[in-house]
């Protein structure tokens, strides 16, 4: 007997019947289990026809489905890797047709709907001729499956959907009636020990078209749910119902129904961000995040809607909710102060690199040359990070302000970023923030101390710096006085006003630098009116890398325009460093960043001048 041999139908069934019943739990993965043990037990016992049969049957059952897809409904429910290739679990075309006859042969006499529903969806998909009795027997089977809590996850609910795209696939408009019936039977049930069982119905409803005359019904019945879950302080779930019954009331037309359900997810943002309110930070943290969803609901109310239910009141109020939980949770939030490490040595050395120079050129010379960032490195760095901490990465970070506003939030890193583009925010923004604790050690180290050391041996005027920007060929044309000033107030210790006369000089030159480059650096809106963009934009330009290099591309990003960095562009340009903030030390770190700029470009013979 051959290893491919089958046993007799009436063999099989009588076993399939007797052994595979009712076994739900975990749908389609259940029953293939059970049929596969029971092919080992058989092959085990020399029965190897039947071992064959019951382990086709395993195969088929193994399968998972698709039910959207009307050509490919089942795919492999299993994939993975022996080192070298691909493995995979049985799909519908790894069936002879020997084993199609067999299936054809046994599949009317299976007396579990979800098995002769499965046998007869295939027999559909794979037979030649195919024969659209195959079809109505496998949605006949998918019509006897259980609808209830217990049964509807996993598999039932793909088998109903399934048994609708075979009922359109071959046109049979009473099929669809009695599935209509059947579903809304089901729908207007109520379910004690489940909060979703309607909604999951409903969902199902509207994503196939069904029961069209009775939606405004079923998205009325969904709404009801909502409002009766709020009440009861079930304020996710109210949510899930209320985002259901808006979807369908919007397909409508129903303006003021879709808008109360939007208004009243908002308002379980709200309540449920006042119940999370405690005095620990995790409390602070989740309130926060709730007001910030609410007010972003609120947001996709039109505005010509606003005034009539006070949305506008209601946005102002939920501000304040997380201007005030922002406060609150940086005053819970706990400090961790690093280890202090030794830096004497280091700016024993930094004081010694810029000392016994001849004049003040050779010493600004010596100055700028202390290490600026390696892109390749810091990203090198971040990927080692993720591999020895990487349960930290798995998950994102959210970042706050001095004021207590959200600034950023960090993406979670994840486990296959060496494939996936996905990952390049969450590694950017850990080479940023490793970036910044660098800036802690450059400025403290090296940047101050060699700097005192400087206007130790030599006096700096302001009419020398602007003699030096006149030579310097990144420094426009007609800047130079605004930008010797910029760096005439860091010789001065004045970092606060040198951060504010920088910034904008900086856009500027980098500006000039792109369009030298024949970079387009202004957009056209639809009045026609040209407006150059800032230096966010400038620097994602896809240009940008080229003309700038990687390393003074990410510095710039991560010092003046990224939010999870220094952000000191933005926050120049819109009043938000105050007299603490606008001396930091990254505010020193980029007043010399810049000054090595203009130094160390009298020294690379390969720029041209900047008109």
């Amino acid at each position: 007997m051959s290893d491919s041999t089958l046993c007799s139908a009436t063999e099989f069934i009588k076993n399939s019947n007797l052994n595979i019943n009712d076994l739900f739990e975990l749908g389609y993965f259940s029953i293939s289990v059970a049929y596969y043990k029971q092919a080992n037990l058989e092959r085990g016992q020399g029965n190897e026809a039947l071992a064959n049969a019951l382990q086709l049957a395993s195969d088929i059952c193994s399968m998972a489905i698709n039910p959207s897809s009307p050509n490919d409904p089942f795919k492999a429910g299993t994939t993975y890797s022996d080192g070298n290739t691909i493995q995979r679990s049985a799909i519908p075309d790894d069936l002879t047709s020997e084993q199609l006859d067999f299936i054809a042969g046994v599949y009317t006499d299976i007396t579990d709907p979800m098995i002769r529903a499965r046998f007869a969806d295939i027999l559909w998909l794979c037979a030649s001729p195919r024969k659209v009795d195959y079809a109505q027997a496998a949605i006949e089977s998918y019509m006897q499956l259980p609808i209830d809590p217990e049964t509807w996850h996993p598999d039932i609910k793909q088998c109903w959907e399934r048994c609708v795209q075979l009922a359109r696939q071959t046109k049979d408009r009473q099929k669809i009636q009695n599935i209509e019936s059947i579903l809304k039977i089901a729908f207007e049930k109520y379910y004690s020990d489940s909060h979703f069982m309607n909604l999951w119905l409903g969902e199902m409803i509207g994503h196939h078209h069904l029961l069209r005359d009775d939606l405004t019904k079923i998205s009325e019945e969904l709404c009801g749910h909502g409002i009766n879950l709020l009440n009861s302080g079930n304020y996710w779930k109210a949510r899930d119902h209320l985002a259901v019954a808006e979807k369908f009331f919007r397909a409508q037309q129903e303006d003021d129904k879709w808008l109360n359900c939007l208004l009243l997810s908002a308002e379980c943002f709200v309540l449920e961000g006042d119940s999370q309110v405690t005095n620990n930070i995790q409390g602070q943290m989740a309130a926060n995040h709730s007001y910030e969803n609410a007010l972003q609901t609120y947001r996709k109310v039109p505005k010509a809607k606003r005034s009539l239910y006070a949305v506008n009141e209601k946005m102002v109020s939920v501000r304040d909710k997380i201007i005030e939980t922002g406060h609150n949770i940086l005053d819970e939030m706990p400090v961790f102060q690093l280890p202090s490490v030794d830096i004497t040595d280091t700016v024993k050395a930094s004081i010694e690199h810029v000392s016994d120079k001849q004049d003040l050129n050779n010493a600004l010379l010596y100055f700028t040359t202390f290490p600026s960032p390696i892109y390749k490195d810091l990203r090198s760095q971040a990927l080692e990070s993720h591999q020895q901490y990487f349960l930290s990465s798995l998950f994102g970070n959210i970042h706050y302000s001095g004021d207590g506003r959200v600034t950023a939030k960090t993406p979670a890193l994840g486990l296959d970023y060496k494939t996936e583009e996905e990952s390049e925010p969450a590694i950017f923004s850990k080479m940023t923030q490793d970036f910044q604790l660098n800036i802690q050690f450059m400025v403290q180290g090296s940047i101050v101390p060699a700097l005192n050391q400087i206007l130790m041996d030599f006096r700096v005027t302001k009419e020398y710096l602007i003699q030096l920007c006149k030579l310097s060929p990144i420094v426009p044309k007609g800047r130079e006085y605004l930008l010797a000033s910029a760096l005439w107030s860091g010789f001065e210790h004045d970092f606060r006003n040198s951060i504010h006369l920088l910034a904008p000089q900086v856009e500027h030159i980098v500006r000039i630098c792109l369009k030298n480059n024949g970079v387009h650096t202004t957009t056209i809106d639809k009045g026609g009116i040209e407006n150059e963009n800032g230096l966010s934009t400038l620097l994602k330009h896809e240009q940008a890398e080229e003309v700038l290099g990687e390393d003074l591309l990410f510095e710039l990003k991560a010092v003046f325009t990224e939010s999870i960095g220094a952000n000191l562009r933005n926050d120049v340009a819109h009043g938000l460093l105050d007299d603490q903030s606008s001396g930091s030390q990254v505010s020193i770190y980029a007043w010399w960043m810049i000054l090595r700029l203009v130094v160390r470009s009298l020294f690379d013979s390969s720029t041209s001048n900047v008109e």
